[in-house]
């Protein structure tokens, strides 16, 4: 009975931890998703070419974030390990080299943006006035990388050392500025100039220049357990070459599952215009309901990482046991929320009947596999915080392309379910990919990776 007590209080400080950590990054995420939404909302007010030219300059720049995931998943294992370790210093030297890493990979993305942005949109098939407008936005932001990487990779240390309240309060202050850049410079308010789509651009590259400096002072008053300015070479290739030897898989899986998603997308398109447009609604309500998960995942990273570091193996996996119970637990009432609700959320976005009707279908499809994409993101961000980064990448590419895209074809197609068995083949997607991070964590064979 005591053995069961002690464990039960085990337990409990377990789950308070993974509290602590998970709710400024869920709170962070829903900031970020609002900003971005008013953005659009501000820029949707100068017609179907603005807005064009923004989204599809965003996917562009996006594509940029492979870059900045693969050095940040870096970061967080390794600063997760040496905190547990309680080597503070090697901490804070990992987030310096990072930022380094950061800052000379942003050169050839800022090249690509001045020189290709009209080259790019024009391959995706943008029309000629997108084409001129989105490359403006391109060049302006992608100027901006390397204060947008700093932002991002000094997140990502913070949140490997367990500190997630300071990216919350810098994230405040970005989106702050951000609206109200945008706002003075789009419509030209406050004796600014009225600059459109330009003026958007200026107005969130300025915003990550912001960040930057809030994260500079943060770190040089040493507000935090992280000391940006340790001793050390200034550039350190073994460390660097550890940051990118765990980051890369990261970085990988993310391409490929958004190569995967271009595809399935265009298998959607073949059912119609009203199909894609459900599509859309819905997966923009399945990228809000996310948001819990993103936060559980980055908590089981920390917490599995920062164990290892202490040497405390046990804990760590019951940190990622932990963390996927309460992640799931709250994706499942989430998923019974938007199966009961999903016709008046449908409804918010459209008003054809029968687009309406097809996003019902979709986001209730959607709602079943909720829960299974929160295994997924909680257990894959335990296997990353143990430095085990290419089980998250073969999960993917075996769910996308062995399972999701052959799936859709055949059960949209050769089955005959049409766009519905398309949709439901990407739910069945997310358990295989839950099915396979599980069986690798509970192997065991994460604990002794060396990172």
């Amino acid at each position: 009975m005591r053995a069961l007590h002690i464990l039960g209080n085990k337990n409990k400080e377990i789950r308070n931890k993974i509290f602590l950590l998970a709710w400024p990054v869920i709170l962070t995420n829903l900031l970020n998703t609002l900003t971005v939404t008013v953005d659009m909302i501000m820029v949707g007010r100068l017609g179907p070419v603005a807005i064009a030219s923004v989204g599809l300059g965003s996917q562009v720049v996006f594509i940029s974030f492979a870059v900045m995931i693969a050095v940040s998943a870096g970061t967080v294992a390794l600063v997760a390990r040496y905190i547990g370790a309680k080597e503070n210093k090697m901490a804070g030297y990992v987030l310096q080299q990072s930022l380094i890493l950061g800052a000379i990979l942003s050169i050839p993305l800022m090249l690509i943006g001045l020189f290709f942005s009209d080259d790019i949109l024009s391959l995706l098939g943008a029309e000629c006035g997108v084409v001129t407008t989105g490359a403006v936005y391109i060049k302006i932001v992608f100027l901006a990388s390397i204060f947008t990487f700093t932002n991002f990779l000094s997140a990502a240390a913070l949140r490997g050392a367990g500190d997630t309240k300071t990216p919350l309060y810098v994230s405040g202050i970005v989106s702050v500025v951000n609206i109200m850049l945008n706002y003075m410079l789009i419509f030209g308010k406050f004796g600014f100039p009225a600059l459109g789509v330009k003026g958007a651009a200026i107005g969130t590259a300025l915003s990550f220049v912001v960040g930057t400096v809030v994260y500079i002072i943060i770190f040089l008053k040493g507000k935090t357990v992280l000391n940006l300015f340790s001793n050390g070479r200034i550039f350190e290739l073994e460390t660097i070459r550890r940051i990118m030897r765990i980051g890369t898989p990261a970085a990988t899986e993310q391409i490929a599952i958004q190569i995967g998603f271009i595809i399935y997308v265009m298998i959607v398109i073949i059912f119609g215009t009203n199909a894609l447009a459900a599509h859309q609604i819905g997966m923009r309500i399945q990228s809000l309901s996310f948001m819990p998960g993103f936060g559980f995942a980055m908590a089981s990273a920390a917490l599995v990482g920062q164990n290892l570091g202490a040497k405390k193996i046990k804990e760590a996996e019951q940190s990622g046991w932990q963390s996927m119970q309460l992640c799931v637990m709250t994706m499942v009432a989430i998923s019974a929320v938007l199966f009961i609700i999903a016709r008046p959320v449908a409804c918010i976005f459209v008003d054809d009947a029968e687009t309406v009707n097809l996003s019902v279908i979709w986001i209730r499809i959607l709602a079943v596999g909720i829960p299974a994409i929160g295994i997924y993101f909680t257990i894959a961000g335990a296997l990353r915080g143990a430095g085990d980064t290419r089980w998250p990448l073969y999960a993917s590419v075996i769910g996308v392309y062995g399972c999701r895209l052959p799936l859709a074809l055949l059960l949209g197609f050769y089955a005959g379910l049409g766009l519905y068995g398309v949709w439901i083949a990407m739910t069945v997607e997310y358990y295989i990919r839950s099915i396979l991070v599980v069986y690798r964590f509970k192997s065991g064979k994460w604990k002794h990776i060396k990172v």
